[in-house]
C-alpha cells in the first residue's frame, strides 16, 4: 500500500474512531517510532517520516499502532504446520469433542496490548439452529471470568477449565484460534489487519475440492487434507501477500 493511501485511511479511521481503543499516553512516541519504523522498506521510511511529522496526535498514534501490529507470512504458516502437525491434529480432535452436537463455535485468544492498554481477552462466536431458525451469538474482547463470558458458555456446558484447556492446546500448537464445522479452521497468526489460517479437511482433498480451495488469493492447496487461508482486513492486502 502506498504511503499516501495509508495516511488517508489513517485519517479516516481516527476521525470515525473505528477502533474505539485509547493509545497508552505513557508510551514515548519518539522511542516507539524508532522501533516500528524498522518494519518499513528503506525506500518508504523517508516518505513515511515526512508525512508522520505532519500528522496530528491522533494520526500519529494510529500510525504507530498500525506499525506495531504483529506480522507473519505464508512461510511461517507452512513452517508451523510442518513442525507442529501432531499437536495441531490433536487440537482439532479434542476441540471437536468439546463442542456440543449442532453447534459451530469460533474462539480466538487475544494477547494483552500495552499500546492500547487492553488486557488479554477472548473473541467468541456461537452458531446453532433453534427450530428452523439459525442463530448467532458473538462477542469480541470478552474479559476472562466476566459475567458475559460465563453466560455465553452455558449452552456449550463449558467452564473456565474448558477455556483454559482450549487455550493451552492452541498455545501448544502455536496457534491463536479455532472453529469447528465440516472443515476445521485453525488460525495461526494475525498479520497487520489480516490473518493467516489453515483448513483441515477430514480426508485428502478430491480434485474438485482442490480446484475450489486453490484460488491463489484466499486459499492455497498445500497437501493432502491441508489448505492455507489468508483473510484480509480493512487495511492491507486482501489476498496472500507475495513473498
Amino acid at each position: 500500500m502506498k504511503i499516501y493511501t495509508f495516511l488517508l485511511l489513517a485519517s479516516f479511521f481516527c476521525s470515525t474512531n473505528v477502533f474505539g481503543q485509547e493509545f497508552n499516553k505513557k508510551i514515548n512516541k519518539d522511542s516507539l517510532l524508532k522501533i516500528v519504523i524498522t518494519k518499513l522498506p528503506e525506500e518508504k521510511k523517508k516518505e513515511f517520516l515526512k508525512e508522520y511529522k505532519k500528522g496530528n496526535e491522533s494520526t500519529k498514534e494510529f500510525l504507530l499502532f498500525m506499525l506495531s501490529m504483529p506480522t507473519s507470512s505464508k512461510k511461517e504458516l507452512i513452517a508451523n504446520i510442518d513442525l507442529n502437525f501432531e499437536k495441531i491434529n490433536y487440537l482439532k480432535t479434542e476441540y471437536l469433542k468439546l463442542v456440543p452436537k449442532g453447534y459451530v463455535v469460533y474462539i480466538e485468544f487475544n494477547p494483552a496490548d500495552n499500546i492500547t492498554m487492553t488486557k488479554e481477552n477472548i473473541d467468541l462466536k456461537i452458531e446453532y439452529v433453534d427450530g428452523k431458525e439459525k442463530k448467532i451469538i458473538q462477542e469480541w474482547n470478552l474479559e476472562y471470568n466476566s459475567p458475559k463470558l460465563a453466560q455465553m458458555l452455558i449452552p456449550l456446558k463449558w467452564t473456565s477449565t474448558s477455556i483454559n484447556s482450549i487455550k493451552q492446546m492452541l498455545s501448544d500448537a502455536n496457534c491463536i484460534s479455532i472453529e469447528n464445522s465440516e472443515i476445521t479452521t485453525i488460525g495461526f497468526a494475525r498479520s497487520g489487519m489480516g490473518k493467516y489460517s489453515f483448513k483441515l479437511f477430514n480426508d485428502s482433498l478430491t480434485p474438485e475440492e482442490i480446484n475450489e480451495f486453490n484460488d491463489g488469493c484466499t486459499y492455497i492447496f498445500y497437501k493432502k487434507n491441508i489448505v492455507l487461508e489468508y483473510g484480509g482486513g480493512a487495511i492491507g492486502p486482501q489476498c496472500f501477500p507475495k513473498p
